[in-house]
């Protein structure tokens, strides 16, 4: 269960006590993070901004793209079915070898009751394989839908794509984060880690993208957001 921390560098991982916002969430991995790792990921950050690779990503207004993804117990699952229920908070993240992935996925699971509350679904995607995709699911009894993207297919409709600098593929390969075996393929992509909440009519009202990855949309936010969509409905 503490994988993702021993292969990244980071001290022993606790999870963090619900009721605390993201971002304090978030800066605690960061604080347990060795300094060669918070370096090397500074750098990573500032060559994903410097290239612009979140000037592609679909933005509010937008028509999210319709997708049908296996989830991670193998049953297809499509937009169309679970937009007919209502609004959608979808979000996109690294894997189960990320923290800060995780640490996201459980302030997630801390807010379903208020998700559900605002009539709305919430789904995580990830490039992983079903396999990884189940572990991440039983193992942190998450009780939403973790949808699989083999090859990154959706996050590349939603234009999140990039690849990860030889710099950060050789660090990962010295830690032995296989990606080829994780994801299937050579490539060597991730998705930029984005939320969105899309109305029942597939328009997205709210894209939270940021290629610094250490950050991410706190859930209230998102409730907020599909409280709006709600009181307009």
């Amino acid at each position: 269960m503490a994988e993702f921390i021993e292969l990244q560098g980071f001290r022993p991982y606790v999870r963090p006590m619900t009721g605390k916002t993201m971002k304090a969430r978030l800066d605690a991995v960061r604080a347990r993070s060795k300094p060669e790792t918070v370096e090397r990921y500074d750098r990573l950050v500032a060559a994903l901004r410097a290239s612009g690779a979140a000037d592609a990503a679909l933005k509010a207004g937008d028509i999210a793209p319709e997708f049908m993804l296996a989830n991670a117990e193998g049953e297809l699952v499509g937009s169309h079915e679970l937009l007919a229920k209502g609004p959608l908070a979808l979000s996109f993240y690294r894997g189960r070898w990320c923290p800060y992935c995780v640490t996201e996925l459980e302030a997630l699971q801390d807010s379903t009751s208020d998700i559900a509350a605002a009539g709305a679904s919430l789904v995580a995607v990830t490039a992983e394989d079903c396999g990884g995709a189940l572990t991440t699911k039983r193992e942190r009894k998450f009780d939403f839908e973790i949808l699989c993207d083999p090859d990154n297919g959706l996050g590349l409709a939603f234009g999140l794509l990039f690849r990860l600098p030889q710099e950060v593929i050789a660090w990962y390969r010295d830690i032995n984060i296989d990606f080829p075996v994780r994801y299937g393929n050579e490539s060597w992509f991730l998705p930029i880690p984005a939320t969105y909440v899309i109305d029942r009519g597939g328009i997205i009202r709210h894209a939270y993208v940021n290629p610094e990855f250490r950050e991410r949309m706190d859930p209230a936010q998102i409730v907020a957001v599909l409280n709006t969509l709600h009181a307009h409905a």
